[in-house]
């Protein structure tokens, strides 16, 4: 187990950086933090790089090894610690990892969904961690969604970004033609008349559903590729559902619905 005292020490400083998302997509890698997401880490199969505990946690770590593996196992200071987190209550050990390569990892052989746009984090984590824990469907995400590999979007995650299928993608419309081309009924969340109400929708077979920031929604051209509009019905006086608990109802729905493909 190596030991690092020093504030200034160059892995310090590179792994400090991962806070950001334009190094951990330079160095393409990102961290997470405490026992329950450093065990799902290790068990997801991914290229772990460094196990880093503050010096308090440091004894609880299983193996005493200085590689485990191929990963190394680093003890610091609190001092140190601090740097690096950016969590107020920490645990004290965090996991490097190498991020994986997301582009074909879309099987299109089960439900998917797709969010666009959505930018805060703990909605794009609790929608992933629904996903998973409903009907494991497949997420497809827009450029402009929240980052998965933030501490936030983990955090409301709660290790599903470990076991689904996630995929990042720059083209939103050509992601809708590949899901036609395999047979996809694409269902867009949106209001208008002639959205049909959630109660009247069956997804059976092979479907997609489409949902847009709480803020601006999804754009009319992303409306038109869709095969439905569907909407979910409120109580009179209500602004809105907030994004992820509408994206929860709707996979309680398909998962209800939709056949074994």
């Amino acid at each position: 187990m190596r030991v690092i005292a020093s504030k200034n020490n160059s892995l310090i400083i590179k792994i400090a950086k991962l806070k950001q998302k334009k190094h951990r997509d330079g160095q393409n890698l990102f961290y997470v933090e405490g026992a329950k997401l450093l065990k799902e880490a290790l068990a997801s199969g991914l290229r772990v790089r460094y196990i880093i505990a503050e010096e308090n946690y440091a004894g609880a770590l299983a193996s005493p090894k200085d590689k485990t593996d191929g990963f190394e196992i680093i003890k610091v200071t609190r001092e140190i610690y601090i740097k690096i987190t950016d969590e107020d209550g920490f645990e004290g050990v965090m996991c490097v990892l190498e991020k994986p390569d997301l582009q074909d990892c879309i099987k299109y052989d089960k439900p998917v969904i797709i969010i666009d746009n959505v930018q805060n984090p703990g909605n794009v984590g609790a929608i992933i961690r629904t996903a998973d824990a409903i009907c494991c469907a497949d997420i497809i995400l827009t450029g402009g969604c929240a980052d998965i590999y933030s501490s936030r979007t983990q955090r409301a995650a709660m290790g599903a970004i470990f076991r689904q299928n996630i995929k990042i993608s720059k083209n939103i419309k050509r992601e809708l033609e590949i899901l036609k081309e395999n047979g996809y009924n694409i269902f867009a969340t949106y209001l208008s008349e002639s959205s049909r109400p959630l109660g009247s929708v069956k997804f059976s077979g092979k479907c997609a559903v489409i949902f847009g920031s709480e803020g601006s929604g999804l754009s009319g051209e992303i409306i038109d590729l869709c095969g439905e509009r569907i909407v979910i019905p409120v109580n009179a006086g209500s602004e809105s559902l907030n994004v992820s608990a509408a994206a929860a109802i709707i996979l309680w729905e398909i998962n209800k619905s939709t056949e074994k493909l």
